[in-house]
């Protein structure tokens, strides 16, 4: 009895063991029928033995339970999990769905490419169906529906899937009726296409949900109210969505939420920011939305925020001190936003901070120091106004950091050494700033993995340093634009046996093409992108023939000669060329059978003859202006179906312009000015100009009307018909174009009034209208609209008459600025190609060229990091290489001589009135026009005096008033004009003494001639200083002169007509209406005379002139 009470304490757990195991053993072992139907599976379905891992491995001498991606209870399967596991087909009439006791179910990532089985609703104990990605298309079965004990669904598919489900029939609402278990769901790429109120109510049935993914579901909006009862959500998801609308407010009150994501969603309105301070979210992604607005909070202690993404949104203002408050903070991207301001310093203390993206905003000030974020691998600041010296200690210690873009800035100072010493780093993008100074060599070149070096377009000096080329791993360096010196030999090059890209492009440089031995063409490395511009080469380097991978080909602004050779037209691969600026004779044939993917080619300024050539038939930029070609073939719209930017200026084309110009449909400029074109301006380019912004004609010989036939959908920013002998009337159908920004009609022999229909055009900067016969008053009494931006006007040679208009001066308020306000950051006017240039990148380019061509860009660079095309692109449109933005020119009076802007400053203000026949006062609102460059307003008759608010010109260089009837004295405040380079006074009335000191006194006597009371230096000297000066003859006794000698006939004929000789000598008003009678008796008589004004030494003379 004691034996079996001491053994019984141990007998009852080994019981126990033993009965545990006989349970497990029950449970996990695979009844009979189960196998079977898991064998049967297996034979009905299609799958790739190769690739399986799964199916491949069942067989009956192992239970079923073991097999992989079963899962079994009581001998039962209650999960099977055969995803990825390329399946084909074979589903339909499987014994897949007689596993009743089924609970999990994963057929995720295989490629059924058929429809979802009806069949699935028999499966009625499933919790969780995964048909994600799965190749099923078409309509979701409703039987789906039945399920009624699922908890988590999954028929989401990707966006690149060529497979597409539906759920149209039944719709969103039928189909979740019954599923009122779900917790997760999960539909991202099903067509729902459901309108707000549609699927709001019926996913607000789910009231257990935690999990909402449904992007790519092309839903609209707006999100309604009654989703606000899913309280329990903890993941929203609604990416890729046409919502169209406001973030609503009550977004805030999903207190578990953790990810709430919606980008490019067709956001509007004000973001809530309530939404910042839910103390559960740690994904917020609001990217893609350009409509949203916002800015950021003062962020509390207990925000857990870990990711947030608002790029490419309309958040503004600057980033909160409190931003350190979010210490789980890992990834914050707000690039393409509206952010300015300084960037706080308390960002440091983000120790978390994993990816940092700051990129195209306003932001300004100092880099802060980022060296407490050891974590930080990606860093990007581009694109901003960010200014000063980089510290070497700001980002010291950052062990982990892989890429560094601080480009498009205003940085300035030294490179810090020390940037190319960090361990980790591979990429390194400095561009566009203001860096200067020799760049210094750097230690342990050998071991640094810097793979990307783009220091571009800045100031560096010097030799380049020769630790560049002992990196082994470099792949891409880009050095164009500075002012590095030297001579660079390929054998440094040849080391770099990893190198791809070579940008030396306009510096100071020479590159030496030899090699100092005879493997230097083999051993060469394989170059994809090469940039040799402005480099003092004098053919085409040899070893260009055995680099056939090149994708883009720079050797412009060179002295090469002679013919380009045919192989470089056989590169498949090449995508850009630009020759120009060289002395290139001819081009090597022949090229029929070539099949070049040239996009951009530029052969510019060279001397080559004959023929355009056509063969590139995917070119979308093509520049052959400043040759000698003198033959356009009547069909190059069929050649050249995709080009956007042509330019045939500049050479020796001549009839009249073809027709074939108006079928490129896809043509954003055409530039055929300065050749021998005839005849008339073809209606069809007038007529189709909704993707044309710029079309110059200038300079031909062109005859005829402008057809008023032009498009209401005009899209021009820039008109230039200057230089022909086009005539009629202005037509009034140019109001259509709302974007003008340039119009310029000069020395033609348009005969018209003042354009004032042109005043509802509020983009206009400049309008040149000077040398034709236009006629009337400058001044638009009815016409509504503003010229806000107009800042150059010539209206020169002319035949405008009657006193300014002081409305219509006001209404220019860019000649009205200051000076101190910020303008255009580029500093010239230019017009962008594309809508958004600014933030024009490599992966937007679908939106401006061919769908078709964007895709075979990318196959063509499909073995290029993302970011090396990316800055090869930005090489190409800040250069303006690509084609993205074209620079204009404009050819001006300026201090008294002819001067062509080839870059129009956009500061730059310049007002012509000269030669017309203007009179009166010069108006005060003239003399408002504070942000005047030049003024000239000679050979008109204003009179009066010279207003004293002249001294607010503070900007002005050149300033004519010469030829007018200008009298008193000329303000003193003139010699206060600090920038006045040239001034003429000359030939008006004025009197007194010449004002002294500053520039005045710079100016010599030619421009105050012909002013009979004026003295002192540098005219005649004053006789009596404080002498009273007699007022000037009035201007209309002066207007003619009586030949005396005319009395010395005899005293007889005196005395007989005396009685009507003598009033008209000595009474003023008998002799100037008798003039007024006899001119006007002629002009009727007469219908060929014609009265026309005349200027003389500051007189204006009214005469009559036979006409024509």
């Amino acid at each position: 009895m004691r034996i079996h009470q001491v053994l019984l304490p141990f007998f009852i757990p080994l019981c126990l063991i033993n009965l545990n195991i006989i349970i497990h053993v029950a449970a996990s072992h695979c009844l009979d029928h189960q196998q079977f139907l898991l064998l049967h599976l297996k034979d009905n379905l299609k799958f790739n033995p190769a690739k399986s891992k799964k199916l491949v491995h069942w067989n009956q001498s192992v239970d079923c339970c073991q097999w992989n991606g079963v899962i079994c209870n009581m001998g039962h399967v209650i999960g099977l999990d055969l995803s990825e596991e390329f399946i084909s087909g074979g589903l339909n009439n499987s014994s897949l769905f007689n596993l009743q006791y089924l609970q999990n179910l994963n057929l995720a990532f295989n490629n059924f490419s058929s429809f979802i089985p009806s069949k699935f609703g028999k499966l009625k104990n499933l919790r969780f169906l995964n048909l994600s990605n799965a190749g099923f298309e078409g309509q979701i079965p409703i039987e789906i529906s039945n399920l009624t004990n699922l908890a988590i669904l999954d028929l989401s598919t990707s966006f690149a899937s060529q497979h597409t489900l539906k759920l149209q029939k039944p719709n969103i609402s039928k189909f979740l009726q019954n599923l009122t278990e779900i917790t997760e769901l999960y539909l991202d790429g099903v067509k729902v296409s459901a309108k707000g109120k549609e699927w709001c109510h019926a996913l607000s049935s789910l009231q257990k949900l935690k999990v909402l993914s449904m992007s790519s579901c092309h839903l609209s909006g707006p999100i309604d109210s009654s989703l606000e009862m899913l309280q329990e959500l903890s993941v929203i998801r609604l990416n890729s969505n046409n919502i169209s609308g406001s973030v609503p407010a009550f977004f805030a009150n999903f207190s578990n939420v953790n990810v709430m994501e919606l980008s490019s969603c067709r956001l509007s309105g004000h973001f809530p920011n309530d939404i910042f301070q839910i103390q559960t979210l740690n994904v917020l992604d609001m990217s893609d939305n350009q409509d949203l607005h916002g800015f950021l909070p003062n962020f509390q202690d207990d925000v857990s925020l870990h990711t947030m993404n608002l790029s490419n949104t309309n958040f503004s203002g600057s980033l909160p001190g409190a931003i350190s408050n979010l210490k789980q903070l890992s990834t914050l991207d707000l690039s393409n936003c509206q952010f300015n301001g300084t960037l706080p310093i308390s960002m440091s203390g983000l120790s978390k901070l994993v990816h940092l993206d700051l990129s195209f905003n306003k932001f300004t000030g100092p880099l802060p120091s980022f060296k407490m974020c050891k974590n930080l691998r990606y860093l990007s600041l581009l694109h901003n106004n960010l200014t000063g010296a980089i510290p070497s200690a700001y980002l010291e210690g950052l062990v982990n950091l892989l890429t560094i873009n601080l480009g498009d800035n205003s940085f300035n100072g030294k490179v810090p050494p020390s940037l190319f010493t960090l361990p980790s780093l591979q990429e390194l993008t400095l561009s566009h700033n203001g860096f200067d100074g020799p760049l210094d060599e750097f230690p342990n070149a050998s071991s640094s993995k810097l793979q990307l070096i783009d220091l571009s377009s800045n100031g560096l000096q010097g030799p380049i340093p020769v630790s560049l080329f002992q990196l082994q791993g470099l792949r891409f360096l880009q050095l164009s634009a500075n002012e590095f010196n030297g001579t660079i030999q390929l054998d440094m090059i040849r080391r770099l046996q990893s190198l791809h890209t070579l940008g030396l492009s306009h510096n100071k440089l020479s590159v030496d093409i030899t090699f100092n031995d005879d493997h230097g063409l083999s051993s060469f490395p394989i170059m994809k992108y090469l940039l040799l511009a402005s480099c003092n080469l004098r053919e085409f380097p040899g070893f260009l023939r055995n680099q056939p991978q090149l994708h883009a080909l720079d050797l412009s602004n060179n002295q090469i000669h002679g013919m380009i050779p045919n192989w470089i037209w056989r590169f498949d691969s090449l995508v850009y060329l630009n020759l120009s600026n060289n002395f290139l004779t001819n081009l090597e044939g022949p090229f029929h059978d070539l099949n070049s993917n040239l996009y951009i080619l530029d052969l510019h300024s060279n001397q080559l003859p004959g023929s355009i050539p056509i063969f590139t038939k995917y070119a979308v930029h093509l520049d052959y202006s400043s040759n000698r070609f003198s033959i356009a073939p009547p069909d190059m719209d069929k050649h050249l179906p995709h080009v956007y930017f042509l330019s045939l200026s500049n050479n020796r084309l001549q009839g009249k312009i073809h027709e074939s110009f108006c079928n490129f449909s896809t043509l954003r400029l055409l530039d055929l000015s300065h050749n021998s074109f005839n005849g008339s301006i073809p209606k069809c380019l007038t007529r189709r100009n909704s993707t044309l912004r710029v079309l110059n004609l200038a300079g031909n010989k062109l005859t005829g009307y402008i057809s008023d036939t032009i498009s209401s959908s005009c899209n021009l920013r820039s008109l230039d018909l200057n230089g022909n002998l086009l005539s009629g009337v202005i037509p009034k159908s140019l109001s259509n174009c709302q974007k003008l920004q340039v119009l310029n009609l000069g020395n033609n022999l348009f005969t018209d009034r003042f354009p004032c229909f042109l005043r509802n055009i509020s983009t206009l900067r400049v309008l040149i209208l000077r040398s034709n016969k236009l006629n009337g008053p400058m001044a638009c009494l009815h016409s509504i609209g503003n010229w806000e931006m107009l800042h150059i006007v010539d209206l020169a040679f002319n035949n405008f008459t009657g006193a300014l208009s002081g409305s219509l001066l006001r209404s220019w308020t860019k000649m009205m600025g200051d000076g101190d306000e910020v303008h255009e950051k580029y500093g010239t006017l230019f017009f962008d190609m594309f809508d958004n240039h600014d933030t024009m990148r490599y992966n937007k380019l679908f939106l401006v060229i061919d769908r078709f061509l964007v895709i075979k860009l990318e196959k063509l660079l499909s073995t290029e990091p993302y970011s090396v095309p990316e800055h090869i692109f930005a090489y190409y449109v800040t250069a303006n290489e690509f084609g993205g933005r074209y620079l204009d020119s404009v050819t001006l009076v300026n201090k008294a001589l002819q001067m062509k802007l080839i870059k129009i400053p956009t500061i730059f203000t310049s007002l012509d009135l000269s030669s017309n026949h203007f009179e009166g006062p010069i108006p005060e609102e003239l003399v408002n026009l504070r942000a005047l460059h030049v003024l000239n307003l000679s050979h008109n008759a204003f009179s009066s005096h010279i207003p004293s608010s002249f001294g607010n010109l503070k900007h002005l260089e050149s300033l004519d008033l010469s030829n007018n009837n200008l009298s008193g004295e000329i303000p003193s405040v003139l010699a206060s004009l600090n920038f006045l380079g040239y001034l003429n006074l000359s030939f008006n009335h004025l009197v007194g003494k010449i004002p002294t000191g500053g520039q005045i006194q710079t100016f010599d006597a030619s421009s105050f001639e012909g002013n009979e009371g004026l003295c002192g230096p540098p005219a005649r000297g004053c006789s009596n200083d404080g002498a009273e000066h007699s007022p000037s003859t009035p201007a209309y006794e002066t207007n003619s002169s009586i030949d005396w000698n005319f009395l010395s006939a005899e005293l007889g004929f005196i005395l007989g007509l005396g009685i009507v000789i003598l009033p008209l000598i000595f009474l003023k008003r008998w002799r100037l209406f008798y003039c007024q009678q006899v001119d006007n008796l002629l002009y009727r008589v007469a219908p060929q005379l014609d009265f026309v004004y005349e200027h003389y030494r500051g007189q204006r003379y009214r005469t009559l002139r036979w006409i024509a």
